[in-house]
């Protein structure tokens, strides 16, 4: 029986291709390697949404060559579907192979408590400093049926959480007949007996419609936490990236959610070091993440992307300059980070336990719908089970958390 190990770089859709190229592979009568053994093959699905991306996924390319040289190496991804000649220098490569966008659906989600359904691919927005729209193409919809049916699927499975994702995830349904949205895959999925929650992975803020948030205030599943890319803070920055949205629209869009939404908790992305971001344009960005409260802000420092307009542009910020800012917003992302969780000291909650934390094998840990981490005693039996728990102590990014009896609580699921 042949071999095989699968590495994946990048976002949760490139998690869920791998998943699906693994059922067929397995379905062929494949076996996964486990740690330790040289397998037959290899099959590493590539990253380039940054030039750290196309690094690191040459780096496990080549340490795959390395470790076993007699396997053949897969190589796929989005790395591949931008420029597989940059990869002709790599000796050992057996194959270089371009996905499709919506392959075969999935049944269980390896080695996750939560499953990733992709249900979109591709994006027209274009931004200025963004590969994935050469990489993926044009936005396109699965099909609705299928969406429900591969939820049903999972649902069966036993998993309790199912996470929409896509390249461009609001766009869901404007290409389809007859017309579907986000709201009707929320509608649809909200109906499947077992599955207790629905989370949304990530959503311009332009998709967040007046329909998703009525969702998102009234609905028992969809879980009440959002990650909204803000990109940058200053109007000319936000113009210069060709996103769709000011600096106050975007405040007003979370001001309008946390008004609405009883503790939602709002993720985000923040790029640092654009071409001719000036320390005031810097300092905006700053002050918006202040006045927003981010649970989590993940930072990128800029880096030119071949084939997009922003790689044109002149006046670079220099790399210093650069980590010097990512610093900056790193403290401002931590203060606001805790703010944010001050919050909820104390309060009763559900968490989905995941499973044990590979810091501290003797916990258990898990996610609040509104994506608190919080650790727990080691109890037997309570993987991918939904306990009740008091929050106590904030560590780090997370909570400490006790269990408490389940007839005192009344809390959302």
């Amino acid at each position: 029986m042949k071999s095989i190990k699968f590495f994946t770089l990048g976002c949760k859709a490139n998690q869920y291709d791998t998943q699906s190229i693994r059922e067929r592979f397995l379905s062929k009568g494949f076996r996964e390697s486990g740690n330790g053994k040289l397998p037959d093959y290899f099959l590493v699905n590539t990253c380039t949404v940054t030039s750290g991306a196309d690094q690191k996924s040459r780096n496990i390319i080549r340490r795959c060559i390395q470790s076993n040289p007699k396997a053949e190496v897969v190589v796929t991804g989005c790395l591949v579907e931008n420029d597989w000649r940059s990869l002709t220098d790599i000796k050992g490569i057996g194959l270089v192979v371009k996905k499709s966008f919506f392959p075969e659906g999935i049944s269980s989600f390896s080695r996750h408590t939560r499953a990733f359904l992709k249900i979109q691919d591709g994006c027209s927005n274009y931004c200025t400093y963004c590969k994935v729209a050469l990489v993926r193409g044009k936005e396109r919809s699965k099909d609705f049926k299928q969406v429900v049916k591969e939820a049903k699927k999972l649902a069966a499975c036993g998993y309790k959480e199912i996470v929409l994702t896509g390249i461009c995830l609001g766009a869901y349904g404007r290409d389809l007949a007859p017309k579907k949205d986000l709201a009707d895959v929320i509608d649809a999925l909200e109906k499947i007996g077992g599955l207790a929650r629905i989370r949304l992975s990530s959503i311009e803020a332009g998709d967040v419609s007046s329909s998703l948030v009525s969702r998102l205030k009234n609905s028992k599943k969809l879980c009440r936490h959002l990650h909204i890319p803000i990109q940058s803070g200053d109007d000319q920055v936000l113009k210069r990236m060709n996103r769709k949205y000011s600096s106050r629209k975007y405040y007003n869009l979370i001001t309008k959610l946390k008004r609405n939404i009883a503790g939602i908790s709002i993720t985000t992305d923040c790029l640092v070091g654009f071409p001719q971001e000036t320390e005031k344009n810097f300092r905006n960005t700053l002050n918006l993440v202040k006045k927003i409260m981010p649970l989590k802000t993940h930072i990128f420092p800029y880096s030119s992307r071949p084939g997009t307009k922003a790689a044109g542009f002149g006046k670079l910020v220099g790399p210093e300059i650069i980590r010097l800012r990512c610093k900056r917003l790193e403290r401002v992302a931590k203060e606001s980070q805790e703010k944010f969780m001050k919050e909820f000291a104390a309060k009763k909650v559900s968490v989905l336990i995941e499973g044990n934390p590979k810091d501290n094998p003797g916990l258990l840990e898990g996610l609040t719908d509104n994506y608190l981490k919080v650790r727990l005693p080691n109890k037997p039996g309570l993987k991918n089970k939904i306990v009740q728990v008091r929050l106590k102590s904030i560590f780090e990014d997370g909570f400490n958390g006790e269990y408490i009896d389940n007839s005192q609580f009344r809390g959302k699921i």
